[in-house]
């Protein structure tokens, strides 16, 4: 029995299933975790999320994509040009794939190996416990018959900075943000949102650069610049740009084994 983790799948079906079977997936012994960004920007979303949602052994976060999604399914944002999801939005499944996303957590931790897989990373200020106490606040409005509200204001990049005093919207953003954009912030955990590109803006550096209060190993995707690669030991980068053309990957968590499945030309 093995544990996969797979990187942003973004509706790239065909390298997703090309990748499963790279691995010798055993899907009644296996299990996969998923970094979140399942769907958009790729071409075939439905097949994805169909596959995905038929897998018994399954662990998800979401990822800003989804999230994205499910506020255009909700009626709460329009769709941009970059994206892919009308597949999706005309199924007569769209039902069920709301339910399926709302349902996931933004972030999910492993305590018997202590590894912690969000969409985008955690803020250096805040320890593993923390995040999934703030997360779980984010999850239960998620879960509750009042979620298209949250939808409502979940766009944007204020507060950039943590306080256990904010409420309401402001506090799920912020957390939203940390889990699911962060790249750059600073020694605070003050949130640069702007930059998606590997260079730093002025008085910011990627947020694995800092130190943490905690040992705990971070799997995270979202930024595909990276290409795989982060300078620091407690933090594994699965976005390997796929959807851009380059592989998909998927880490082995019993033995750090990384596997790769080229982009199909499109």
């Amino acid at each position: 029995m093995s544990t996969y983790v797979v990187g942003d799948i973004q509706g790239c079906y065909n390298e997703f299933v090309e990748l499963l079977e790279a691995v010798h997936f055993d899907a009644s012994n296996d299990t996969l975790w998923l970094v979140g960004d399942m769907i958009n920007r790729g071409p075939n979303n439905i097949a994805t999320l169909d596959l995905i949602m038929s897998l018994p052994n399954i662990v998800a976060v979401l990822g800003n994509h989804d999230l994205h999604f499910l506020a255009i399914a909700l009626g709460k944002q329009r769709q941009m040009h970059s994206d892919t999801i009308s597949d999706l939005l005309s199924s007569p499944r769209l039902t069920d794939y709301i339910e399926f996303l709302r349902h996931l957590p933004i972030i999910h931790y492993d305590e018997s190996r202590d590894i912690v897989m969000t969409h985008a990373g955690l803020p250096p200020q805040l320890d593993v416990s923390t995040c999934c106490r703030l997360a779980e606040e984010v999850a239960i409005t998620l879960r509750s018959d009042n979620y298209p509200a949250y939808f409502s204001d979940m766009y944007g990049n204020q507060p950039d900075t943590w306080s256990e005093s904010h409420s309401g919207m402001n506090r799920l953003r912020y957390i939203t943000n940390c889990l699911t954009r962060i790249r750059f912030c600073n020694a605070a955990g003050k949130l640069e949102l702007t930059h998606k590109t590997n260079v730093a803006p002025p008085g910011f550096a990627p947020w694995f650069t800092f130190p943490r209060p905690d040992r705990t190993h971070i799997v995270f995707g979202h930024w595909a610049a990276l290409e795989g690669k982060a300078d620091c030991k407690f933090a594994t980068p699965l976005d390997t740009g796929c959807v851009w053309g380059r592989e998909l990957t998927a880490l082995r968590l019993e033995d750090h084994a990384l596997f790769h499945t080229n982009a199909i030309e499109r």
